[in-house]
C-alpha cells in the first residue's frame, strides 16, 4: 500500500490518496484526527495544521520536506486570505441576492460567516419557510465581551442585508410588517466559552488597541462637528439677529401706517362670499392666493366688526407677508357664530345629530383690511393676535345684512319658550321638594332624574330637543339633555321589565354585520353577567321560535325588548319599490347606523306598543 498527498490551497485542505483500502489502525488513527472520507474524490481530507502534516508525514515517507518547512507551510496557509478580529467585525456593505428562498439565503449566510469568523461556531436554520434563525453557539470570546458583541452586530447587518421589506404595515390598525423572512441574530442560550489560545489574547489585545483609536478618532470627528455646528450656529445667530431687526422696522412702518376703526352694532356689515383656502395658518397672502387659485378653498360670509385702513402700500405689503406674526390690532377678533334659533349656546350644537348640524348655517367675525378705501382682504383671528385665517374677497360683495333661512318660525319658537319655562319651573319644585339644591347634578342626580320624569308624565309633556335648545340655563340644559339620552343599564331594565318564564318577546339589536336582527324567542331566564371587558351584562337564556332546545345569548350594548311576537315591514328600515312587476328592496341606513332604533320605536309608538327594555334612549 501506497500513499501520496495533495495540498488543496483552494479549499485549505489537506488530501490522502491510499492505493489500496488502509488496515483498521490507520483508518482509527486518520478518523481520530480528524480526517474524513470522500466518496467523490476517493480520498481522506481535513483542514491544513501543523497537526495534520504531522499524521500525513508518519503514513507518507517520501515526504521529503522536513518539519521546519512542513511548519512553515501551515503557517503561510493559515495566514492566507486571514482578517484580524478587528477586521473581521468592521461591515461592508455585500453585493448579495435578495431573490433567493430562505434555504439558499440561510446557505449563503452560513457559508460567509463561518469563513469570516473562523474562531466561532455558529447555527443557521430555518425551522419552517419564511424563518431564519441565527445564533452564535460558542466561541473562544466572554459572553456580554466587547468581542463577542461586534461579532453579533456584524451577524445582525448580515441577516438585514438580506431581508426585504414588502409592506411596511400599519401600526395604528395592528397590520403588521410584511417581509422576505423574518428573524433575529443572537447569542445562543447554551453558549459556550472555548478555550482562549495565544492567538485569541493576541487578537484581542490588537481589537483592544483598533477599538482605542477607532473612540478617539471618533471622538475627534465629533470635536470637529461640534465646532462646525457651533460656527454655523454663530452665522445662523447672527442672520436670525439681522432679520429680526428688519422684522421690527417692518412692524414699527405697520403700526405707523395704520388708522384702527372699531364698528358698533349698527354700522357692522358682512361680507358675502369671501374666500378661505382649505390650507389655512399661513404666512403669506400670496401662499393663500396659490391655493385659491387651484379651487381649493370655501365661500363665507364674514361680519366685520373691525376694519383696519393702511396708507402706506410698503407696510400693506409687510402686513402680507407677516400673516402668523402678532398685532395688538387683532386681539379679541373672530370667531364663528350662527344666528339659527335652534342654538343658544353651544351645548345646543353639540346634542345635534350629523344631519342637524348640516343644517346649521355657520358665519364669521373678522376685521376687513382696507388700502385706499379699497378691501383687501379679511382676517378671522378666532380671538388669537394674528391673522389665524385669512379670506380673500375680490369676488365677494358687501351687504348690510344676511338673510338666515331658519329651521323653526316665529310661532314655532314663541310655543317652545313656553314650554322651556315650564321645564324650568318643574325642575325648581322637584329641587325644592327633594331639598337637593347642592346636590341635584351629582350625588342626587338619579333621584333627581326620577321624580322629573314622574312630573313631566303628570303634566303630561313630552321632552324633546327642541324645548332644551330653548332653555336660557346653562346646568338646566345640560341636565335636560343628559335626562333626554341618559338610559338605565341593562340589567337594571331586565329586572324592571317582569318578563315571565314562558312569556313570548321580540328582540331587536344590530348584528356585527351591522344590520338589525329580529329574534323572536320564548324567555326562560335572564342573569346578570360579566361578558369579556362589560360588568353590566346579562346572559339570556330562551327558546328561538321553531325551536325546541334552550338557547343563551350575552347582551351589554344597544338592545330594544317588546312583549310579544311581532315582525318588522320591510318599509320600516327600507326603500320599496315595484316597477314592471319587480320588487326592489334598498336600505335607508348605512351599517350600524342607530338611527334604525328610531324608526322600530316610532313603528311600534304609531300602534301604542312601548319596549319593555330600551337601552337605546329614554322615551317620554
Amino acid at each position: 500500500m501506497s500513499v501520496s498527498m495533495n495540498i488543496n490551497e483552494e479549499l485549505n485542505g489537506i488530501e490522502l490518496y491510499f492505493t489500496s483500502k488502509p488496515d483498521q489502525n490507520v483508518l482509527s488513527n486518520l478518523k481520530s484526527n480528524g480526517f474524513r472520507w470522500s466518496s467523490f474524490k476517493k480520498c481522506w481530507y481535513t483542514k491544513q495544521s501543523e497537526k495534520a502534516f504531522n499524521i500525513a508525514n508518519s503514513l507518507i515517507g517520501n515526504i521529503k520536506e522536513d518539519i521546519k518547512e512542513v511548519k512553515e507551510i501551515v503557517k503561510k496557509a493559515a495566514s492566507k486570505n486571514v482578517m484580524s478580529l478587528w477586521e473581521a467585525t468592521q461591515w461592508t456593505e455585500l453585493e448579495i441576492n435578495t431573490d433567493q428562498d430562505c434555504k439558499q439565503i440561510a446557505k449563503e449566510i452560513r457559508t460567509h460567516i463561518r469563513k469570516q469568523f473562523p474562531q466561532c461556531k455558529f447555527s443557521v436554520t430555518v425551522p419552517y419557510y419564511g424563518k431564519i434563525n441565527f445564533d452564535i453557539k460558542s466561541s473562544p470570546f466572554e459572553e456580554g465581551s466587547v468581542y463577542l458583541n461586534a461579532i453579533l452586530n456584524y451577524c445582525k447587518n448580515l441577516l438585514n442585508a438580506y431581508q426585504v421589506c414588502y409592506d411596511a404595515g400599519d401600526s395604528y390598525s395592528d397590520i403588521p410588517a410584511s417581509y422576505n423572512f423574518y428573524g433575529w441574530a443572537d447569542v445562543a442560550w447554551d453558549y459556550k466559552q472555548t478555550e482562549v489560545t495565544e492567538q485569541i489574547k493576541n487578537e484581542m489585545a490588537d481589537f483592544d488597541t483598533n477599538l482605542a483609536e477607532f473612540e478617539k478618532a471618533e471622538e475627534e470627528k465629533k470635536h470637529q462637528e461640534f465646532l462646525q455646528w457651533q460656527q454655523e450656529q454663530e452665522l445662523k445667530n447672527a442672520e436670525y439677529q439681522k432679520q429680526q431687526e428688519e422684522e421690527n422696522k417692518q412692524i414699527e412702518n405697520i403700526y405707523n401706517s395704520i388708522e384702527t376703526v372699531e364698528l358698533n352694532e349698527n354700522k357692522q356689515y358682512f361680507v358675502i362670499g369671501s374666500e378661505f383656502a382649505h390650507l389655512n395658518k399661513n404666512n403669506t397672502l400670496d401662499q393663500y392666493k396659490e391655493e385659491i387659485s387651484k379651487g381649493e378653498f370655501n365661500l363665507e360670509n364674514v361680519k366685520i366688526t373691525k376694519e383696519i385702513h393702511f396708507n402706506n402700500k410698503e407696510a400693506l405689503d409687510n402686513f402680507s407677508n407677516m400673516l402668523l406674526n402678532d398685532f395688538d390690532f387683532l386681539n379679541n377678533t373672530g370667531g364663528s357664530f350662527t344666528d339659527d334659533n335652534r342654538i343658544n349656546s353651544m351645548t345646543d350644537y353639540y346634542n345635534m345629530d350629523e344631519y342637524e348640524r348640516n343644517t346649521v348655517q355657520w358665519n364669521r367675525n373678522g376685521v376687513a383690511i382696507y388700502f385706499e378705501g379699497k378691501l383687501q382682504f379679511v382676517v378671522d383671528a378666532q380671538c388669537y393676535n394674528y391673522a389665524r385665517y385669512v379670506g380673500l374677497t375680490d369676488n365677494a360683495k358687501i351687504e348690510k345684512s344676511i338673510t338666515v333661512n331658519q329651521i323653526l318660525n316665529n310661532e314655532e319658537i314663541t310655543e317652545l319658550k313656553l314650554q322651556a319655562d315650564q321645564l324650568e319651573d318643574i325642575s325648581v319644585n322637584v329641587i325644592e321638594e327633594l331639598n337637593i339644591m347642592e346636590t341635584w347634578e351629582n350625588e342626587s342626580w338619579n333621584e333627581y332624574k326620577e321624580a322629573f320624569k314622574n312630573k313631566l308624565k303628570q303634566y303630561k309633556i313630552k321632552l324633546t330637543k327642541e324645548i332644551i335648545q330653548q332653555i336660557e340655563i346653562e346646568s338646566l340644559k345640560v341636565a335636560m339633555y343628559k335626562v333626554l339620552t341618559e338610559v338605565d343599564g341593562i340589567q337594571d331594565q331586565f329586572e324592571n321589565a317582569s318578563i315571565e318564564q314562558g312569556e313570548k318577546v321580540t328582540l331587536f339589536y344590530i348584528s356585527d354585520w351591522g344590520s338589525i336582527v329580529t329574534n323572536r324567542i320564548t324567555f326562560d331566564s335572564v342573569t346578570n353577567s360579566k361578558y369579556a371587558q362589560y360588568d353590566n351584562a346579562v346572559k339570556l337564556t330562551f327558546t328561538p321560535q321553531n325551536k325546541r332546545k334552550l338557547h343563551y345569548q350575552y347582551f351589554h350594548s344597544t338592545l330594544l325588548v317588546f312583549k310579544g311576537w311581532h315582525s318588522l315591514p320591510d318599509t320600516v328600515l327600507n326603500h320599496v319599490e315595484v316597477s314592471n312587476g319587480m320588487v326592489t328592496t334598498r336600505s335607508k341606513y348605512h351599517s350600524c347606523d342607530d338611527k334604525q332604533y328610531d324608526e322600530i320605536l316610532n313603528y311600534f309608538e304609531q300602534q301604542g306598543i312601548k319596549a319593555i327594555v330600551n337601552t337605546y334612549k329614554p322615551t317620554f
